[in-house]
């Protein structure tokens, strides 16, 4: 018996999931794209993709700013 529905989409990969939360943080991305990238994540895949990126983001300023911090004392 054979199944007449539409066909179910293949789930976005690692590199369309980073691209979508990379395009979300910066707050742009063309309508085409936007609706390209819905119709392939599923929302378990953005909450998750957007607190690994969130947190890449907060260490990274975290890891700036020391930086910084630790330079300033040594220019002077």
């Amino acid at each position: 018996m054979s199944h007449s529905g539409p066909e179910k989409e293949q789930k976005a990969g690692v590199l369309t999931l980073v691209k979508v939360v990379f395009w979300s943080f910066l707050g742009i991305r063309g309508k085409q794209g936007y609706a390209s990238d819905a119709a392939k994540v599923t929302l378990p895949q953005v909450i998750v993709a957007g607190i690994i990126g969130g947190i890449i983001f907060v260490v990274g300023v975290l890891l700036l700013v020391r930086i910084i911090v630790t330079n300033v004392g040594v220019a002077n």
